[in-house]
């Protein structure tokens, strides 16, 4: 042959679905005529599905449709998205309330899949904020109730973590935000970066780069690169003015973006939760490392329940052999699934040990166990000395 053109593949960013990444969306917005309704979650695969499919615009849903279009431009055309849209004459609170079925709703769409929930809320012209502990007083209501819901799941084995628009937010009231040691929302998040002055956080942008990044690994890794070229505050402040306020509001456990030296653009501070420092939770990345093992121990031991367990005649416990077994079945899949590498998967943790305990009231059929993770170390502070010196 005299010409041989040979096609390549992955210049448009496309990526496989994973069930680590399932992502739902949900927007303060209208219903589009014969396209989608309110309180009607969906299931995409690209930006193009929300917005020919669907008709979503920017007229029409300026805050589904930046939300998407930046989703997609980050975690790539293939990923998977659950997104909803309801009515702003919704609270944000009443939308985290798991009593009023609409963050459930589309929580349930998912059928237990969804790992990552993202709310972002534009209230109508004409709401006044009231302010308390430096939000909208409905924010810290909404942290609550979505913390609860968040909780509800988690003991239902199908954890999930949340993020929530910091609603209400203004430089003027930085002081009254509590510090987050005074805080205990393990599940939730609340978001501060906007990539425009359109006072609307950029929800979409945070669920690509999680989306696109393995469980353990923290958004604001400078390795990654740099997230975007622009940021404000929700009440339009730009970041250069409150750069020597950046540590101060890290310490109310936002997320907010930052500069990383010399580099260019801006990068996420950190990835905290609502919580304290001293929490195993203070992080999105430890809830979605404990999150994943949860998820795939009970998927082990669901298959166990009921079950026949051998007894040993002589001391009336369980069996020494069913024990290992059990603890072998749960550590082979979690390292099956979290400690296997390749050249485009890191491990996840690094160690895991299951422990099922030989004395357990097996009489009254009740088995206890134990499982362990040993999680990765994330650098979040970088001491070196540097000096001269006569000789190395």
């Amino acid at each position: 042959m005299g010409l041989i053109i040979n096609r390549a593949s992955g210049s448009l960013n496309r990526t496989n679905p994973t069930e680590d990444a399932v992502v739902c969306m949900l927007f303060t917005g209208a219903a589009v005529s014969g396209k989608i309704a309110l309180s009607e979650p969906v299931q995409i695969f690209s930006a193009d599905q929300a917005f020919t499919d669907y008709g979503i615009t920017p007229g029409n849903n300026p805050v589904a449709y930046k939300d998407i279009k930046d989703f997609y431009e980050v975690a790539g055309e293939g990923a998977e998205l659950n997104f909803m849209l309801v009515a702003d004459s919704n609270t944000l609170d009443a939308i985290c309330h798991k009593d009023n079925n609409i963050a459930k709703k589309l929580l349930d769409f998912t059928q237990g899949r969804c790992v990552l929930l993202l709310v972002n809320y534009k209230a109508p012209g004409d709401f006044i904020p009231v302010y308390s502990n430096g939000f909208d007083s409905t924010m810290w209501s909404a942290i609550e109730k979505m913390n609860n819901l968040a909780k509800e799941y988690d003991d239902d084995n199908i954890p999930f973590t949340a993020i929530l628009p910091g609603f209400g937010f203004t430089e003027e009231n930085i002081a009254d935000i509590p510090l987050r040691s005074t805080l205990s929302y393990d599940y939730v998040g609340v978001n501060l970066w906007c990539k425009a002055d359109d006072g609307v956080v950029s929800q979409g942008m945070l669920a690509g780069v999680l989306a696109k990044i393995q469980v353990h690994e923290n958004c604001g890794a400078v390795e990654k690169g740099k997230i975007s070229d622009t940021a404000f505050f929700p009440d339009g402040t730009p970041y250069i003015t409150l750069k020597n306020q950046i540590q101060n509001l890290a310490n109310k456990g936002l997320i907010i973006p930052t500069k990383r030296g010399q580099k260019s653009g801006y990068y996420f501070f950190d990835d905290p939760t609502m919580t304290a420092f001293s929490s195993d939770y203070s992080s999105i990345s430890w809830n979605r490392t404990i999150n994943k093992a949860k998820r795939i121990a009970a998927d082990i031991l669901l298959e166990k329940l009921n079950s026949d367990v051998e007894i040993n005649p002589s001391s009336g416990k369980i069996e020494s052999s069913v024990c290992s077994d059990w603890e072998s079945d749960v550590e082979r899949a979690i390292r099956s699934q979290m400690m296997k590498t390749s050249s485009i998967k890191k491990r996840e943790i690094s160690g895991v040990k299951c422990t099922v305990n030989p004395d357990s009231d097996i009489i009254n059929d009740e088995i206890d166990a134990t499982l362990s993770i040993v999680r990765k170390g994330q650098a979040k502070i970088i001491n070196v000395t540097i000096k001269y010196t006569a000789t190395v």
